[in-house]
Order: structure tokens, then C-alpha cells, then sequence
């Protein structure tokens, strides 16, 4: 771990990793994240508010866009927000020359499952629509999302994305990961019962082995290549691992990195972080490829 890493998850744990627990309300932890909306964003990056299916969502366009993504925040489904992962997915729309399609979808638990789901997929068709065949890409919960946006495409005989760019993907709301207690104290961001909580309030009444609500538990057949990232101290990491080999079981043509000494979406330095960068170009060089 480089000195400038080691700084950055310092200020983590002392800044963020208290907000995210079960013990903090979700109006102040959508507001501690939204916090991050201050990052200033990379330069050539034009960022227009705009609703898309009709959902609201925030378009990046790069100069000499070459392709289309739909984006899905983290936040465990209660918090986050196009604000808070503007910036990084600005330097993920450059770095892959694709306009970004990054929506707001609605938050739990004032609106528990499916609603998060129904309104990825109704930006993913009004971008079908459109002649376009978007990348789908998340973080955290977003990219659990957008495993069961591919699950629900696939079961609604809809056209599925190019490829699956996955980072740090929770998949498994019934967190029986095993990484979630034996990496508690090794994780600089999440505490474990922020997840268990925030998997309550999605969930509401339905089952948490619901593959629409925990993908890993979904059939892969007939899924699109993935890409999955995941930072060797993070709870989610068996998320990761367990993800990855059912795929790898299914068929799909999926690749697993792991960034030792990282943490959950430590993409979102990518402002500071040189192994954050390099991972956004790692994206890019996997969506060339597929």
C-alpha cells in the first residue's frame, strides 16, 4: 500500500466509516455521502441533468464519446446519489470515451424492491430505444443491481448489455459472506450492520434469497461478459469470489481483480489514487475487448 493510500483510508475510517452503520439515520447518512458531490470532477467532461425513461439521471458526455453506459450507484439502496458518484463516474465515462447515463433511482426504504430494479429498467429500454446498446455498470448495491437488471433482461427476453462492469458488487443480502465478519475490523469504510439493516428496509417483505433482491443466488445462462473489481480488505469481498466462480460455473466469460490492500469502491479516488486510476482503464481496455 502506497503512503497516499494509506493516508486516504485513514480518512476514511475516521470520517466516513462511522456514518455507515445501522445506528445512523438515513437522512443523514444520504447526507454525509452527498458530501462527496464537492470532488470537482475531471475536465472535458460535459454533465447535463436530464430523465431518461422517466427517471432522473445525470448524462456525462466526454469529449469524442465512441459508446453509451448506464450507471448504478452504491448506497446499500438507501443512500447515494448521481451527486455523490459524480466524479468518479465522469473519469469512468472519459477514460472508457462513453456517454454515462448515471440515474437516480428511487431509494429505500421509502421505496423497498422492486423499485430500484424497474427503474434501471426502464432507463435501460428508453436507451434501447434510442439505438443504443448500453454498457451496464455499479458499485456496491448498483452493481448487485446491475446483476439483477441483467437476470430480469434476459428473463423478459430483452436484449442483453455488452458487458457487466461490476465494482465491489453486494450480491448477497442475506450476508452470510464470510468476509463480512472476518474483515470487519479490516475494512476502512463499511461496518456489517449497515448492510443488514439497509437489506431490511430493501427487501421489505420479500425474501432476501429473492435473486431479483441477492443475484448470486440467480441462474447465469445466456448472461454477457463481466468485469468485477474488489478490494482485498472489504466485507464484500466473498460477495466477489462467490459471484465470480458461479459465474465462472454458468459459462459467462467473467474476470475477477482483485487490488490487494484496497477497499470497497476504492474506485471512487480515483482523484488521488493512482491503483484507482489504473482500474477505470482497466474498464476501458475490458469494453474495447468485448
Amino acid at each position: 500500500m502506497s503512503l497516499m493510500e494509506s493516508i486516504t483510508a485513514r480518512v476514511i475510517r475516521l470520517l466516513v466509516k462511522p456514518y455507515l452503520t445501522g445506528k445512523v439515520a438515513v437522512s443523514k447518512q444520504r447526507r454525509h455521502l452527498n458530501l462527496l458531490r464537492f470532488f470537482p470532477g475531471p475536465l472535458g467532461v460535459q454533465q447535463e441533468e436530464v430523465i431518461i425513461g422517466g427517471v432522473p439521471a445525470l448524462k456525462l458526455t466526454p469529449a469524442q464519446s465512441q459508446g453509451t453506459m448506464l450507471y448504478l450507484h452504491g448506497g446499500a439502496y438507501c443512500a447515494g446519489s448521481p451527486a455523490s458518484h459524480k466524479d468518479m463516474v465522469a473519469r469512468l465515462a472519459r477514460e472508457t470515451r462513453s456517454t454515462v447515463w448515471l440515474i437516480d433511482y428511487r431509494l429505500a426504504p421509502e421505496h423497498p424492491y422492486p423499485a430500484a430494479q424497474d427503474d434501471a429498467l426502464a432507463a435501460y429500454r428508453a436507451l434501447l430505444s434510442k439505438g443504443e446498446s448500453p454498457v451496464v455498470a455499479g458499485d456496491s448495491a448498483g452493481g448487485g443491481l446491475s446483476v439483477s437488471l441483467a437476470l430480469r433482461l434476459r428473463d423478459e427476453r430483452l436484449p442483453q448489455p455488452p458487458a457487466l462492469i461490476l465494482f465491489s458488487p453486494w450480491v448477497d443480502l442475506t450476508c452470510s459472506g464470510s468476509t463480512l465478519s472476518s474483515h470487519a475490523g479490516r475494512d476502512p469504510m463499511l461496518n456489517p450492520d449497515w448492510l443488514t439493516t439497509a437489506a431490511g428496509f430493501y427487501a421489505a417483505e420479500a425474501e432476501l434469497t429473492t435473486p431479483g433482491i441477492s443475484p448470486l443466488f440467480g441462474d447465469f445462462s445466456e448472461f454477457p461478459p463481466v468485469l468485477i473489481q474488489v478490494g482485498s480488505e472489504e466485507i464484500l469481498l466473498d460477495d466477489a469470489l462467490r459471484l465470480h466462480s458461479r459465474m465462472k460455473e454458468a459459462g459467462v466469460k467473467a474476470r475477477l481483480s482483485q487490488f490487494e490492500g484496497l477497499w470497497h469502491v476504492f474506485q471512487i479516488h480515483a482523484n488521488l489514487l493512482s491503483r484507482s486510476r489504473r482500474a477505470l482503464e482497466e474498464v476501458a481496455g475490458f469494453i474495447r475487448a468485448n
